[in-house]
């Protein structure tokens, strides 16, 4: 496992972290593919192949995903974890920050969160005062670092604003083959010392290589979602992808999650719903792609 660090913090965290939207969350198969005793085991054998970093959020599952992480956590050396999770933009006000933090954590069963972060700016809320909410709760030592979700450039520029005493530690957002619109937030992240959270590292799944234009997920919620972040999918880059893992001796979610990584500043953190999946995820971090491997 690679490690660098979660922007100018000090803390270090793992190039392949774990997403854990899917826990507790039916639109994932909750229930059917995927059960508590295994979202555990999948945490516990992420830290031992060195997985450091879990992201989770209060609205996955309904508070369902932050219980499970925590309960996960009490077996392992919650100072070697770098825990993460996100407030939802309806409560980003003074007081709504601070129910918030309580009630994760509460839920994760944990004395302070690492990385702290706003879901999705809402225009309804000045982020002044969220900002200055967030930076005194560093100071009370219930969170390490605030970082954002979703956040264009203009807008991490004025949150960047509001702080005096620190300086935002990450944004999170969608990056993948297939989705590369945040690339001049990259860029910017990376001259100014941010890291970069990519979720959906791997399309929700069509740069797994189990899909095609005649073979999709199921599930109309799922095809509408994909449909509505797509649209048309550039099926020959997924091929491109295939044939160019295969080439290397890897498989395409392999060879999709280091190319998110392949930079300084960037991390992914792609979702698992087996020992196998999270496995596969983790070879990822030791992948460095070079030049004429870099575009399937």
């Amino acid at each position: 496992m690679r490690y660098e660090e979660l922007g100018k913090t000090g803390i270090r965290v793992s190039k392949i972290g774990l997403g854990t939207w899917q826990f507790g969350a039916s639109y994932w198969g909750w229930g059917k593919e995927l059960d508590e005793e295994t979202a555990i085991s999948i945490i516990r054998e992420g830290f031992k192949l060195g997985v450091n970093f879990i992201d989770t959020a209060e609205v996955y599952g309904w508070g369902e995903s932050e219980r499970i992480v925590g309960k996960a956590l009490k077996q392992l050396d919650r100072e070697e974890i770098v825990l993460a999770t996100k407030i939802l933009p309806i409560r980003i006000t003074s007081s709504g920050i601070i129910r918030a933090l309580r009630g994760s954590l509460r839920r994760l069963g944990t004395s302070y969160i690492d990385l702290y972060q706003i879901h999705w700016p809402n225009p309804l809320f000045p982020l002044r005062k969220a900002m200055r909410t967030l930076e005194r709760e560093i100071e009370e030592g219930r969170i390490r670092a605030i970082g954002v979700s979703n956040f264009p450039l203009k807008l991490m520029e004025e949150a960047r604003s509001y702080l005096s005493r620190h300086d935002i530690a990450s944004n999170q957002v969608e990056y993948n083959l297939l989705k590369r619109d945040a690339e001049e937030i990259v860029h910017y992240c990376q001259k100014e010392g941010i890291t970069v959270i990519a979720y959906s590292p791997l399309a929700q799944g069509l740069l797994t290589g189990k899909y095609g234009p005649k073979k999709m997920p199921r599930g109309i919620q799922r095809r509408t979602t994909l449909w509505l972040k797509y649209g048309k999918i550039d099926w020959s880059l997924v091929d491109g992808l295939r044939k160019a893992a295969a080439k290397i001796g890897i498989t395409p979610a392999q060879m999709a999650l280091a190319w998110v990584i392949r930079e300084r500043g960037v991390i992914a953190i792609p979702g698992a719903k087996s020992l196998d999946h999270l496995r596969e995820n983790v070879k990822a971090a030791d992948i460095e792609l070079e030049g004429n491997q870099m575009r399937p």
